[in-house]
């Protein structure tokens, strides 16, 4: 009787659907928090490459005095906080994640994610809006 005790919650753990996250969620990086978001969620397609992409989110993250927290190109997302240096109404430690994706037509789908859906629409209309800006043309000095 113990033994099913002891063996009825260990088969419900393992069972569920989550039990792959719990390593990701005890480390401090589970993205099932952004990837089940529905309201803070925005999306916007871009004609570039996954690389540039991604490489111009790190740019723009770090233009808004944001700080990565983790990243992965083969996984097409980057996550931040610290929006708070540059958006009044979000605290420090606010995540975002930005996910990358390639679609067919060269086309690259960015979506920003976040679970206060104020800084989430705030920050992907600047993020929207610097990431369709053209790269600026550096002058060649004589």
């Amino acid at each position: 009787m113990r033994g099913l005790l002891f063996v009825l919650p260990l088969i419900f753990t393992v069972s569920s659907c989550s039990v792959l996250d719990y390593p990701a969620r005890i480390a401090g990086f589970s993205m099932q928090k952004f990837e089940n978001e529905k309201n803070g969620r925005y999306e916007q397609s871009f004609e570039m490459t996954k690389k540039e992409g991604f490489d111009k989110t790190l740019k723009i993250i770090t233009d808004l005095n944001a700080r990565v927290t983790h990243k992965s190109f083969s996984g097409g997302y980057i996550v931040a906080f610290d929006f708070s240096k540059s958006f009044d109404y979000c605290l420090d430690s606010t995540e975002a994640a930005f996910f990358i994706e390639e679609v067919p037509g060269g086309l690259i789908k960015t979506t920003v994610v976040s679970n206060n859906s104020l800084l989430a629409r705030i920050l992907s209309e600047k993020y929207f809006t610097l990431m369709a800006a053209k790269p600026e043309e550096k002058e060649i000095k004589k």
